[in-house]
């Protein structure tokens, strides 16, 4: 039992706050500053009639400074006589929560913060706890009143509390005279309810919360509950079960609340009071606590389908079915990025998107013009999220059991039925959670349009030499018996079983692809002896394909190809084609320098590979280069100045495009062929440069990178300059396949980082090219790495073999004549 003596009621101004005497019946009867999160108030109702918890709110100031206060809202509960009310920090310890009525994050006082009780309708406060000034009056401690005269002067008073050692919570929900008596139930009888489409309204946010703010006015309403979530979010959507039959309003609505009663079943038909808010721009009722009332049980509420057409943005739909349960049956909705790893939430999930897939907008537009930055911010409210409550678990599907590498596959640009759950707002994107009682099987997914090609790249079959890119997801073979590369770093599989996996995927894409030439990047940079990586691989290949298929060879090039732990290569027929002339090494720019903040850089490039082939039937000569241009994954110097939409080491790339072009056309002729991974995208500034950049008409000039050199020699004096050509090389991928051909995805946007770009010449000879989509488009999950995949089985076919698609080009040689001289005829 707590103490009691009588203290006489004062009155006072104080650092500009004006305070009222108030005979108060609610005062602060207990205050808990503890370890961690163990932080709690509790009030007492010293009258003799229930008082309304709703008409007060508590005020801390924040460092006792008075200037400063933060709003702590009460539930609107009614407190009985003679009891009291326990407010605790939702993330206090367990015994602390147990004996709270109401939880907040808002109580996170620490010693120094004084606590007003403050009545709304005149703003007098009516009791007080603490003291003003940035003074630790109640660090680590629990204070339990001594009296019931209310303090309202802002005045510290510690003789008024007696003082308990820390996370000491005796008395804590005991009434100061004697016997606990509870709050009084809630009841929905005799309230008006706010039906919940009105709650939500026709506009992008609630009628109930003002512009510009995020908490509104509380409600009451009711509906039956559809899904209950405890982990992606936590608290239950309800949803009127005739709803108005506005298309434009929604009928369901997301109820947070920290402790989600266990009485709580779907189904259950509720009616609640809570405090409408715009919580992340996603409408909720936050509830109050305990504010509920359960009417009845055993209710269905039949999913919604959605109503989605091309006119509008997705998310600009999606705003009317915010908090709804409804089904993808004939939604026209797509995958957009397949199942899996998620970097941004750290979770496996699905995006689905309007009848097509999007795409990555500078693949498509030109950058900094108005249709890309259009398209990019297009991008941001066109997909819709596939989620659970529950975080998966590592290589499941949660709602889809048949998940297997041969035939239960989800892939990019399937549409799928069947799929059930509520759509909600979180982190600026729309998400369906899918519940528990969702279960897909193999039919529920359509692959017609994207399905997989299981006989190879369906190309023109009329060529005489077919060549391919392939990037072969870091091929590393030194931990396993290979030679060691110059940066003696494994970037591949961990473990015998994931580089046998690995190599077979990759042997068995390459000879479905039956190329005469393959490019590959990303092999092991381990040298070309026995025991390197493209040895290994030429083997494994050699030992893969149809015995009647011609066995490929490798290129030399001397020890390494550059000093990074990957590297380009080249595989070839010999039956075919034959090296002419030795193989050449052409270096790539490199980065040396500081930033504005005298960060010092150090950028590389990897090497390129150029070999020159002689077509054994027709006699012609190809050049093939092989690429891998720098990546966007970390800074240059100029990105430390600003960012743009090309990602990261753009102008370090251009520098690479100047550097290849200049080459090529100093010492190339004849048919030219650029391969490789340039980490650009299709309208990006390096593939500009390469093909048909325009510097006279261009509005953005294009500019290479700064404290650039190259062999050892600054580049234009260290200074970064505009491009003053282009030079003329031919996307033969998108000259056949159009501009929405796609090699690679990333965040749920397609585009091409991986090309064939062939000289004028050379486009004479080619009859087809296209990117083959085995990779791509499916999931992570069927990759080697057994990395978040838990005990999903793989398989050894050519699916996921990579993370980048193979480009395949069909070309058609001529035989080619000879000329021989007017007197041959002599000898």
């Amino acid at each position: 039992m707590k103490n009691l003596s009588l203290k006489k009621i004062v009155s006072a101004s104080l650092l500009g706050i004006v305070v009222t005497p108030v005979m108060a019946d609610i005062v602060i009867s207990q205050y808990i500053e503890g370890g961690s999160y163990n932080k709690a108030l509790e009030l007492y109702n010293t009258g003799t009639q229930s008082e309304s918890l709703g008409d007060y709110k508590l005020v801390r100031y924040q460092n006792g400074d008075a200037s400063k206060p933060k709003n702590v809202s009460l539930d609107n509960v009614s407190l009985a006589a003679g009891a009291v009310y326990v407010i605790a920090h939702s993330s206090a310890s367990t015994e602390l929560l147990a004996l709270a009525q109401q939880t907040t994050s808002s109580l996170d006082f620490n010693g120094d913060d004084p606590i007003a009780l403050v009545r709304l309708n005149d703003a007098s406060t009516v009791d007080f706890f603490g003291e003003y000034g940035d003074v630790n009056f109640a660090k680590d401690v629990t204070y339990n009143r001594l009296n019931t005269a209310p303090i309202s002067d802002g005045i510290w008073n510690a003789s008024a509390w007696s003082v308990f050692n820390k996370d000491d919570f005796t008395g804590l929900g005991e009434a100061p005279a004697g016997d606990v008596v509870p709050p009084e139930l809630f009841s929905c009888s005799t309230k008006t309810f706010d039906p919940i489409y009105d709650i939500q309204g026709t506009g992008s946010s609630s009628p109930f919360v003002p512009d510009a703010e995020f908490i509104g006015s509380s409600v009451f309403t009711s509906g039956v509950i559809t899904s209950i979530v405890s982990d992606l979010y936590n608290g239950f959507f309800i949803q009127d079960a005739a709803g108005d039959n506005n298309p434009l309003t929604s009928d369901g609505v997301f109820v947070f609340t920290n402790n989600i009663p266990a009485e709580l079943a779907i189904g259950d038909e509720v009616c609640l009071y809570g405090t409408v808010r715009e919580y992340f721009n996603a409408t909720q009722v936050s509830l109050a606590n305990n504010a509920y009332e359960v009417l009845s049980t055993g209710n269905t509420i039949v999913a919604t389908r959605l109503v989605l057409d091309s006119d509008s943005l997705l998310h600009n739909q999606l705003e009317a079915y915010e908090g709804m349960l409804v089904t993808t049956n004939d939604s026209d909705l797509i995958v957009s990025r397949t199942f899996g790893f998620d970097f941004s939430s750290f979770r496996n999930n699905m995006v689905m998107t309007y009848q097509e897939p999007i795409y990555k907008s500078t693949h498509l537009f030109e950058a900094q013009t108005e249709a890309e930055e259009t398209l990019s911010a297009n991008n941001l409210l066109s997909t819709l999220f596939i989620e659970t409550d529950k975080k998966p678990e590592n290589g499941v599907v949660p709602y889809f059991a048949n998940l297997n590498a041969e035939d239960g596959y989800i892939r990019v640009g399937d549409q799928i039925s069947n799929l059930e759950g509520v759509i909600n707002y979180s982190y600026n994107q729309y998400r369906l959670v899918v519940g528990d009682n969702v279960s897909l099987v193999k039919n529920d997914f359509d692959h017609s349009e994207y399905d997989r090609s299981i006989y190879g790249p369906e190309l023109d079959q009329t060529g005489n030499l077919r060549v391919t890119s392939f990037n072969v997801l870091n091929l590393f073979n030194s931990p396993f018996g290979g030679d060691n590369n110059p940066l003696n770093s494994n970037r591949g599989a961990k473990t015998q079983e994931e580089f046998e996996l690995q190599i077979t995927k990759i042997a068995t894409a390459l000879s479905l692809i039956d190329a005469d030439i393959v490019g590959l990047m990303e092999i092991e940079n381990n040298g070309f002896g026995s025991n390197s990586a493209i040895a290994t691989l030429v083997n494994t290949l050699n030992n893969t394909q149809p015995a009647s298929a011609l066995p490929y060879d490798y290129i030399t090039a001397g020890d390494t190809v550059g000093g990074d732990a990957i590297a380009v290569g080249l595989l070839y027929r010999p039956g075919v084609v034959k090296p002419f002339r030795r193989a050449v090494k052409i270096n790539m720019p490199e980065q040396h320098g500081t930033d504005i903040e005298a960060t010092q850089f150090d950028k590389f490039q990897r090497v390129s590979l150029l070999q020159t082939f002689k077509h054994r039937k027709s006699r012609q000569k190809l050049s093939v280069v092989v690429n891998h241009f720098k990546s966007k994954g970390s800074a240059c110097i100029e990105d430390t100045v600003a960012k743009t939409s090309q990602g990261n080491c753009n102008a370090f790339r251009v520098s690479a495009a100047v550097a290849l072009g200049d080459y090529l056309d100093t010492n190339i002729r004849g048919n030219v062929l650029i391969l490789g991974d340039l980490n650009a995208y299709g309208k990006e500034d390096p593939i500009r440069v390469l093909t048909d950049y325009d510097p006279i008409l261009a509005q953005r000039k294009i500019l290479t990178s700064e404290q650039t050199t190259l062999n050892g020699v600054a580049l234009n004096g260290g200074s970064a300059v505009e491009v003053d050509q282009a030079y003329g090389m031919i996307n033969v991928v998108e000259h056949f396949q159009g501009q929405k051909a796609y090699s690679y995805t990333f965040n749920g946007e397609l585009g091409s980082l991986d090309y064939a770009l062939v000289n004028s010449k050379l486009l004479n000879s080619v009859v087809d090219a296209d990117d083959w989509h085995i990779n791509a488009a499916e999931s992570t999950l069927f990759q080697y790495s057994s990395s978040r995949t838990g005990d999903l089985l793989k398989s050894d076919n050519a699916y996921s073999s990579s993370d980048h698609d193979p480009v395949v080009i069909e070309i058609k040689f001529k035989k080619k004549k000879h000329h021989w001289p007017s007197y041959w005829w002599f000898k």
